[in-house]
């Protein structure tokens, strides 16, 4: 998952920095943010006893 995030957070910054429109930094920002929770939601509901209860 950290790699999902650092990724997310490196195409925001190339967003960024080529001077793209600000609605494409907002939906890369979006895209990261849902995947990532998606992510977690998906980890914390497996089998996997990765120690997390809520």
């Amino acid at each position: 998952m950290d790699t999902l995030i650092f990724g997310g957070l490196l195409a925001a910054l190339v967003v960024l920095y080529q001077d793209r429109p600000r609605k494409l930094l907002l939906t890369v920002w979006w895209v990261v943010l849902f995947a990532t929770v998606a992510l977690l939601a998906h980890h914390i509901t497996s089998s996997l006893k990765l120690g997390l209860s809520y």
